[in-house]
């Protein structure tokens, strides 16, 4: 490094930090004088004798006018990055030359954006930060996207600074000497594991094309074990809300995963990028969320385990055929109807399959409803006028066609539906499992559709492989215009409820016949020993999708394969009590035998270590994530998770005999950042 440089930089980043203090300050002396302002306002009115009832309220509703406009949720949200740059302002610098006029422009990009007379830090979201990711190293007439159209420019320095709690630790230029793996590796080094962090600072382009893809079109996503799919998802999210603010909103997107505990994980990461009003569920609970808030009346139970799989396209396809025929038929009637000699000549409607029958009806008995108030309106207005007699004659008539419309609306609902819910085998007198409620849900959705749910403006389903069609199907009636960002990885696909090609969602879901499609092949998750690993397990069933790595050094895995299952668990307890000493980062213990996993949780428990540092992972229980603490996990529950160090019991790689089950041990080994412990026995079979 320079001296000069890092002199000059070091000036600007305390001017930086000094601005960032300096706003945060008054800030917080606004944030704090409004609700003084508030509180003591409320002291007086209701001190006073002579405030009644209505001023009072009168007072409450102007005052919450006033809170609406100072915008407390903003404020807080710009609290919390500030609080964020103060830390870290910026991460990187570009200076760009404008080839009109050669002027230069330097931005310093960052996490978050503050701007006061001009740019002081750049946010990683702006179109022009997108130079510093996709150009390695300083060269002539790059472009980058703007709302006014493409732009050329002259990229003339590229720097990435390392910078600790506000003091500028070092920086470097990158130019084409500069391998950038190199800085992802040391960045990673540097990771706990346990949580999710944020990538900003090391997105790579491959990545990028993923964030900035318009979502206004599906995507999916096969990304390789580790290549940092969800992670990009959630950033892809941040750089919507930035980008799109009038189209697409927090709390109108919604996360989707297949477990609680995969949904706790990755909401962890929602905070750290600015994003608080997201919704994010597992599909169950959505799927559960659906039945109560449109007041199906159904008793379901979603414990009862369930086989999506005996839904599968065939059984959609007939499911479809009959929906297509219950169309046809309301489509006859109702052509029929207004078709009448009495009635032609007061409505004109194309019956349109795309949306639930009811909703046909519904349109045509609308548009009545608004003739008969117009021609009422007429009346009153005109009094004893010469066409008075024909109006009401159109009224009655009109009334006359729109209780017939009604009545065959009603027999959707209460007739239709039921009898091909009836057919369909549903147990409406027993409790409905998750398939059942799905089928029902499908049939409910065409028929007379979602009310009450109005569409999300746009969904991310992590570890989609995971997902079974009838599941897409649904959601798909439940996001506007196929808004989706799919992602998964088909080598962790094992289950029979899943999928075997992504371009099955395009079966179910139409606009996925034209998805943007995107693929990750790189791990940045473990080491080079730890990839080379998992490939050779996976590798005699499949050459697609293997991850590549960024060869990370680390140490090899350790593979022990006990005479007895006592050995197992005694090798066990001494290794796991050396973590328990000193846990400085997060571990994970994968079970795939139960009676393992009980007989783990005893040592743990014996070693009587704080009790908030360590987390056993249950699909039913809200998760505190930690950085540093141990997890213990049947295997069924770790998938998508990362840990520094990982133990897996009862993983005995020579007794692989399927694909699938090398999917499991491939999914259990990589869910280890550094270091890997697979300990098994002879006396058992495990997998």
């Amino acid at each position: 490094m320079e001296q000069k440089i890092l002199k000059e930089e070091n000036e600007h980043l305390k001017d930086t930090v000094d601005r960032l203090i300096n706003a945060k300050e008054k800030l917080d002396q606004s944030m704090l004088a409004m609700g003084k302002e508030n509180l003591e306002m409320l002291k007086d009115l209701r001190a006073d004798p002579e405030t009644n009832g209505a001023d009072f309220f009168f007072f409450l509703e102007s005052l919450h006018e006033k809170n609406l406009a100072f915008n407390f949720k903003d404020k807080y949200k710009k609290v919390e990055e500030l609080d964020s740059l103060m830390k870290e302002p910026y991460f990187a610098r570009i200076d760009l030359r404008d080839l009109t006029n050669s002027e230069k422009e330097i931005f310093y990009i960052g996490k978050f954006g503050y701007t006061e007379d001009k740019p002081i830090v750049t946010d990683w979201r702006a179109k022009v930060a997108s130079v510093y990711y996709r150009y390695r190293f300083p060269q002539n007439n790059i472009n980058y996207e703007t709302p006014e159209g493409k732009v050329l420019r002259d990229l003339l320095l590229k720097r990435t600074f390392e910078i600790d709690n506000g003091s500028l630790i070092k920086y470097y230029n990158n130019d084409i000497q500069l391998d950038e793996k190199e800085i992802i590796t040391e960045k990673i080094s540097k990771r706990t594991g346990g949580v999710l962090e944020d990538i900003v600072e090391t997105i790579q382009e491959s990545q990028l094309d993923i964030i900035e893809a318009d979502p206004r079109q599906i995507c999916i996503v096969q990304g390789c074990v580790g290549s940092g799919k969800s992670t990009v998802a959630i950033h892809k999210l941040s750089h919507i809300f930035f980008n799109f603010p009038n189209v697409i909103h927090p709390e109108r997107a919604i996360l989707i995963a297949k477990n609680q505990i995969l949904v706790g994980y990755l909401s962890t990461l929602f905070p750290k990028l600015g994003i608080f009003d997201i919704n994010y569920k597992s599909l169950r609970e959505l799927i559960y969320t659906i039945v109560i808030r449109e007041d199906l009346k159904l008793n379901i139970d979603f414990d009862t385990k369930t086989n999506l799989s005996v839904f599968d396209l065939t059984e959609i396809r007939k499911l479809e055929q009959k929906l297509d025929n219950i169309h046809k038929d309301y489509e006859d009637q109702l052509i029929n109807l207004i078709s009448d000699d009495e009635y032609s000549s007061y409505v004109s409607y194309k019956y349109n399959r795309k949306i639930p029958v009811y909703e046909n009806y519904s349109e045509v008995i609308d548009d009545l409803e608004e003739e008969i108030k117009m021609e009422s309106d007429f009346i009153k207005e005109n009094p004893g006028s010469a066409r008075e007699w024909l109006y009401k004659e159109n009224i009655k008539t009109i009334k006359k066609l729109n209780s017939h419309l009604k009545r065959i609306r009603i027999n959707i609902k209460e007739k239709t539906l039921a009898e091909l819910s009836k057919e369909m085998n549903l147990p409406f007198q027993d409790k409905m499992g998750y398939l059942d409620t799905l089928i029902y849900l499908f049939i409910y959705a065409d028929l007379a559709g979602f009310s009450k749910m109005s569409k999300y403006e746009y969904c991310v389903v992590d570890e989609g492989q995971d997902f079974g069609l009838l599941e897409y199907h649904i959601l798909g009636k439940l996001v506007l215009n196929g808004r989706l960002c799919i992602l998964g990885d088909l080598n962790q696909s094992y289950s029979n409820e899943g999928l075997v090609n992504w371009s099955e969602i395009s079966e179910v879901i139409k606009d996925a016949r034209n998805a943007q499609t995107f693929t990750l092949d790189t791990n940045y998750r473990s080491t080079k020993p730890i990839i080379d690993l998992a490939n050779k397990i996976i590798s005699p069933y499949t050459n697609n999708y293997l991850p590549k790595s960024i060869n990370r050094k680390g140490n090899e895995p350790s593979i022990i394969i006990t005479e007895t299952y006592e050995n197992q668990i005694s090798l066990f307890k001494d290794q796991i009590n050396e973590d328990l000493k000193k846990l400085d980062k997060s571990v994970g213990v994968i079970c795939f035998d139960p009676e393992t996993f009980e007989n783990a949780q005893k040592i743990i428990k014996n070693k009587k270590i704080n009790t908030e540092r360590v987390i056993t992972l249950n699909s039913k229980e809200k998760i505190s994530y930690i950085p540093k603490g141990l997890y213990l996990t049947m295997f069924e529950d770790c998938k998508g998770l990362e840990f520094a160090k990982v133990y897996v019991l009862d993983l005995n790689l020579n007794r692989i005999d399927s694909f699938k089950n090398a999917k499991k041990a491939f999914i259990a080994v990589t869910r280890a950042m550094n270091d890997l412990i697979i300990i098994s026995n002879n006396e058992r079979p495990g997998i």
